[in-house]
């Protein structure tokens, strides 16, 4: 009989992470009298999300609070949190409507382990725009930071219903039902994922995992490589290399 594969816990940063947003340029009008703009709302490159789920509030950000939205990402990007928030408090004390600052702040909670206040903002962008899948998709992250796999899926379905183009909510559902022991929905939504095209590392080490679980160890090598070819640097990296080691000692 084979050897039985310890399991470790996957690494939620592999495939949690959260998302924040992003807007162009163009999306937003000179102050004093912001008026809608029919320019692209960018909810941000690893999102998926696309312009049309953007709210009319988004599009008429004056500039005034799109410049402190600017700082903030910039201090995101160098991860200095603190400073980025100070900057979306006012953005948003500019422009109380501005859905995708309060995004981001529940981005920034979650950094700085603040849930109540991650919570609340998600709450708010979501508020300001209840087709803003981006946001749902953060709210689902955060659920499964605390295993809280019901509300999660309820979020990632809704997501997904928003922008069938956007991959990550399938990706994070496959982790939700693995974590919950149904195994064969795991695989699925993770080799659903794949089909749509696109780089979708976490994917392969679920369905790697729901793979090792039936000792079907050569398959689960593949989805390991995978992986490791659609992502070779960034969080959770060394774990994948580690696991593919140990597996394909199994097979020999």
């Amino acid at each position: 009989m084979k050897s039985r594969v310890l399991l470790c816990s996957l690494l939620l940063a592999s495939g949690v992470a959260a998302q924040v947003t992003r807007v162009s340029s163009s999306s937003v009008v000179s102050d004093p009298k912001p008026a809608p703009s029919p320019g692209r709302f960018d909810a941000g490159a690893d999102s998926g999300a696309n312009g049309t789920l953007v709210s009319v509030s988004d599009l008429e950000v004056p500039a005034r609070a799109r410049r402190e939205f600017d700082k903030s990402n910039e201090l995101l990007r160098k991860q200095r949190f603190s400073e980025a928030l100070r900057e979306l408090n006012k953005a948003v004390n500019i422009y109380p409507r501005f859905a995708g600052a309060f995004n981001n702040m529940g981005v920034i909670y979650a950094h700085l382990g603040d849930t109540a206040c991650e919570r609340s903002s998600l709450q708010t962008a979501i508020d300001l725009n209840d087709r803003f899948e981006l946001a749902y998709v953060n709210w689902a992250r955060m659920d499964l930071a605390s295993a809280n796999y019901k509300d999660a899926d309820i979020a990632l379905r809704k997501a997904s219903s928003l922008d069938m183009s956007d991959t990550t909510p399938l990706v994070l559902l496959a982790y939700s039902a693995l974590a919950q022991g149904n195994s064969q929905e795991a695989l699925t939504l993770s080799q659903k994922a794949h089909a749509r095209g696109g780089s979708h590392a976490f994917a392969h080490r679920v369905a790697a995992r729901v793979l090792e679980q039936r000792s079907q160890f050569a398959e689960a090598v593949a989805e390991l490589k995978l992986c490791l070819e659609e992502q070779p640097v960034g969080p959770g990296v060394d774990a994948a290399s580690s696991e593919l080691q140990f597996v394909e000692s199994l097979i020999h």
